[in-house]
């Protein structure tokens, strides 16, 4: 079966911004965070740097067709590394945009010049790491207006980690004010959803989103690790296949791709368990596999 990963990240060194502070590269996949030395990926990634070149030999190994080149700021600004690998092998990847949304009308002017100059598409906002240094802005603030339009003129997606219940707030409103973004809820809707704190309601608030409204969708990364942090479950993450199986039951499997989260995640499953959670474990049917694995996204991104 065709396989299609939409959400991998690569980043030549880590320069990111998390909990406030710098986060650096250290060695064998740890980073600092001020002064403190944590575990960003498995040891074997010594430089703790993820190129393409080693996701490409996972896909390989795994029969992975292609894959979604995931930016996010909490590595660090990548255009370039990303825009690169995707030039270098355009049949296996397709890669994503990333702007400081916090720049306004400045961060709309340089993502239109991404979409005209570069191969990338779309726009991700991890939310803590966008606006963890501008804490007075939210994803629909009016400052940011500029670049949510410059975004739907150009009827491009938009790739979304939440955090809280604003975040689901702003996402409401921000679906009905630009009605041409497909809407992507990173992680099946992220920590706003399963960190200790969110509400129990919250991921059925979002699976309503997503059945009501035909530009909304979900991929599955990650989720294994929420439940693998906070109360320790392991492959095959029963609990994991229970959320995936509830968002497809409520919108359909039409409304959901799979996704790794790359490399990070391999810090509590390998690459093929987490492959497998989506497409072993849930019990879907061929079509309904067809679909989460492959076809959702071959429609959406891949279809050129």
């Amino acid at each position: 079966m065709k396989v299609i990963d939409v959400h991998a990240h690569i980043f030549p060194k880590c320069a990111g911004i998390t909990d406030g502070a710098p986060m650096t590269g250290d060695s064998y996949g740890r980073v600092r965070v001020g002064t403190q030395l944590r575990q960003l990926a498995p040891p074997a990634f010594e430089q703790t740097r993820s190129t393409p070149e080693t996701l490409l030999a996972y896909m390989d190994w795994l029969g992975i067709d292609r894959a979604l080149l995931m930016p996010n700021p909490f590595y660090g600004y990548f255009n370039d590394y990303i825009a690169d690998a995707v030039k270098r092998w355009p049949e296996r990847f397709k890669g994503v945009a990333l702007v400081n949304a916090i720049k306004g009308r400045q961060a709309a002017d340089e993502l239109e010049s991404l979409y005209r100059n570069t191969p990338l598409f779309g726009f991700k906002v991890e939310v803590k790491s966008t606006f963890q240094c501008a804490p007075q802005l939210h994803m629909a603030s009016e400052e940011l207006m500029p670049v949510w339009e410059c975004v739907n003129e150009n009827r491009q997606s938009a790739f979304l980690h939440l955090f809280t219940d604003t975040d689901i707030v702003d996402l409401k409103l921000l679906i009905r004010r630009f009605p041409k973004i497909t809407w992507v809820l990173c992680h099946m809707g992220a920590d706003a959803c399963f960190a200790p704190y969110a509400r129990r309601e919250a991921f059925g608030e979002l699976l309503e989103l997503m059945r009501t409204h035909s530009n909304v969708y979900m991929d599955t990364s990650t989720i294994a690790e929420y439940f693998y942090n906070n109360i320790g479950e392991e492959y095959p993450f029963p609990s994991a296949v229970a959320r995936i199986r509830e968002a497809a039951g409520v919108a359909g499997a039409e409304k959901l791709m799979y996704a790794s989260d790359y490399p990070g995640m391999l810090k509590c499953a390998t690459m093929e368990q987490l492959l497998n959670t989506t497409k072993k474990q849930c019990g879907f049917s061929g079509e309904e596999l067809e679909l989460v694995m492959h076809g959702n996204a071959e429609r959406l991104f891949f279809h050129d």
